[in-house]
């Protein structure tokens, strides 16, 4: 029983995971402005390779890095600096639609 309920995990992180698209944007340095939060490309976090996007710490990025944050569901919602070319907010925002004039990052 308990086999059955890893693997079955293992498979719906394994499908979430496969959603995302590389971009890396969470993984830029955000500021608030005026209520608002603005990413800062000029500031990428310390363990985002910056070439190929991906981060050199990812099996353990949330006791590396304290800014680190688990992607949501309510993330891909209502987060406003994610792009729309993010495959997390394509998925649940535009479900699974490529916005017209998508801005990319």
């Amino acid at each position: 029983m308990m086999s059955r309920f890893r693997t079955a995990f293992a498979d719906r992180r394994a499908r979430w995971e496969g959603l995302c698209r590389r971009c890396g944007v969470c993984c830029y340095e955000k500021d608030f402005r005026g209520g608002a939060v603005v990413t800062d490309y000029r500031r990428p976090c310390i363990h985002l390779n910056t070439v190929t996007h991906e981060c050199t710490v990812y099996e353990r990025r949330f006791a590396a890095c304290p800014n680190c944050r688990k992607m949501t569901i309510l993330h891909a919602l209502f987060v406003r600096w994610l792009p729309d070319t993010c495959g997390y907010v394509q998925r649940y925002r535009y479900r699974g639609r490529v916005r017209r004039g998508a801005r990319a990052f």
